[in-house]
């Protein structure tokens, strides 16, 4: 599973000719665009907002195509709106040609003005985000909405290897619960762990230590205002496979967990960051070592510009 990482100048050939896994990487071989988003996936999600319309459409269809929405088969380039209440549905595009169909988890959100004074949304403490967003930049504008999280779609898969109840935040809390997540997200997470299982390493999925972070939460922890985790744009890492035991594999086989694994995953996701892998899912990479809550670990996120810490 772990090895020596190439040289950058050779990380795309080297990715394209690694031997195939048993591992499936859910790809379809007919992608698709919903709301400007390429998703290339069987199974994935896209997050929007009460009456909202919904773009959707094969990149290439040339053989045709159908879509249907809550299994009402819908007329290629009628429109197609969210359902008024939150919640989720599912739109599966079909590739007439091909047979392939890709299912998209559509999740409607809950608009965020249901937050009440207290910063509490149905009883879920969010707290309250920032007025002014980072440097006018649009990323850190309040989310518009929130994902409802039930235990009844908790364990909705939003990527072929990720399901919905891995991102939410840490805060103790019963259900319902409340995240925001961003699609590129995801595409940038399955991106990476398919680059590694296409390099050698058998590794089913990560470990999301940290994914969304309420800004309530955000702020009890002490981190910084703007984290993109508040934003639902990032992602804190590790790979636990052998063994299984919630910590860091020993990833740089120096017989020892420490930050130097954290620093072996980072290498390989920077490597393919500079090889143009992500474009604009490029953004945040960082590297923590152990503490006494928890082991080594990688940060990652998509906010539209590489930093690297």
């Amino acid at each position: 599973m772990k090895g020596m990482l190439p040289a950058v100048s050779t990380l795309v050939l080297w990715l394209l000719s690694a031997p195939a896994l048993a591992w499936d990487a859910g790809r379809t071989n007919s992608p698709v665009n919903v709301n400007g988003q390429v998703i290339g996936y069987r199974i994935f999600a896209v997050f929007v907002m009460p009456n909202s319309r919904i773009d959707a459409a094969f990149v290439d269809a040339t053989g045709g195509a159908s879509l249907q929405f809550n299994g009402k088969k819908i007329a290629l380039g009628s429109p197609l709106q969210a359902p008024e209440t939150p919640g989720l549905s599912v739109l599966v595009l079909t590739n007439e040609q091909t047979g392939e169909s890709v299912r998209i988890n559509v999740f409607t959100m809950v608009p965020a003005d249901k937050i009440d004074k207290n910063g509490l949304l149905k009883g879920y403490r969010i707290g309250r985000y920032p007025t002014a967003p980072l440097r006018g930049l649009d990323i850190y504008m309040p989310p518009k909405g929130f994902v409802e999280v039930t235990k009844a779609n908790a364990d909705v898969q939003v990527s072929p290897h990720f399901r919905l109840g891995q991102f939410v935040s840490k805060q103790k809390s019963g259900y319902p619960r409340y995240l925001v997540l961003r699609t590129p997200l995801l595409l940038k997470l399955e991106n990476i762990l398919g680059a590694l299982n296409r390099a050698g390493h058998d590794i089913p999925g990560f470990v999301i230590m940290s994914g969304y972070r309420t800004p309530f939460y955000n702020r009890a922890i002490g981190n910084v205002q703007y984290s993109r985790h508040v934003w639902g744009g990032a992602a804190d890492i590790y790979i636990d496979v052998d063994p299984v035991d919630g910590r860091m594999d020993d990833m740089n086989q120096d017989g020892k967990v420490d930050r130097q694994d954290a620093r072996w995953l980072a290498d390989f996701i920077n490597r393919m960051s500079q090889a143009g892998a992500f474009g604009k899912r490029i953004g945040g990479l960082g590297v923590y070592g152990s503490t006494s809550a928890h082991g080594p670990f990688v940060h990652t996120d998509v906010r539209g510009s590489r930093a690297y810490w």
